[in-house]
């Protein structure tokens, strides 16, 4: 039953179910990102890499970053997908792994998009991911981790 914990009986705070959604929209959208960034037409990269004044030498590696960051998108939006569930159920340790990892991601995506290795699109999932965590840790959800 909707917002019913299996064991206690204690309802589930909407906070948590909050947070729950915010980490499969941001899993969503980071393995749609990173599919695109795996499947994007080498040529056309390449294309508008040149026509933006980047030197012939540099092409091939910045490519090669496109593609480790879709890679990389990839499978933190399949890993938060997968953790999302077991937090909805009342799992700490996997709060805390996933607020990690969040945490973790959210700070590289930054930086690479400061960089400029990433879209600026891509904030939207560092924001996403900083709210689910700030979510998972209101004071009306440790009663729900702490049983």
């Amino acid at each position: 039953m909707e917002g019913e914990g299996g064991l206690s009986g204690s309802r589930r705070p909407s906070t948590v179910t909050a947070a729950y959604w915010v980490w499969i929209v941001a899993a969503v959208l980071l393995v749609l990102f990173g599919l695109l960034a795996l499947t994007a037409s080498g040529e056309a990269i390449r294309n508008n890499l040149s026509q933006s004044g980047v030197g012939v030498d540099k092409i091939g590696a910045l490519i090669n970053l496109l593609r480790g960051n879709g890679l990389i998108c990839l499978l933190v939006g399949i890993a938060v997908g997968l953790l999302a569930g077991p937090v909805r159920g009342g799992d700490g340790r996997i709060r805390r792994a996933l607020a990690a990892l969040s945490v973790v991601f959210a700070l590289l995506e930054v930086a690479a998009v400061v960089t400029e290795l990433s879209p600026g699109v891509l904030l939207v999932v560092p924001i996403l991911l900083l709210v689910a965590v700030v979510l998972a840790y209101r004071d009306s959800a440790s009663t729900w981790f702490g049983r």
